[in-house]
């Protein structure tokens, strides 16, 4: 992976987080965050130690 592609992956996820904020249903709102929480879960795994290590 590169860092473009944590840049895609950090982009995605303040997508959703600003489609989740103007929301106005829970049931909306919930998948929003959902998928940025799994874009922010790739992130640290792109980012953590280990990756860094075998890069």
């Amino acid at each position: 992976m590169t860092e473009d592609d944590i840049s895609y992956y950090r982009q995605r996820a303040e997508t959703e987080l600003e489609r989740a904020q103007h929301a106005n249903r829970p049931e909306v709102v919930r998948p929003h965050f959902m998928l940025a929480e799994a874009y922010l879960q790739r992130i640290a795994e792109l980012e953590s130690p280990e990756k860094l290590e075998r890069a």
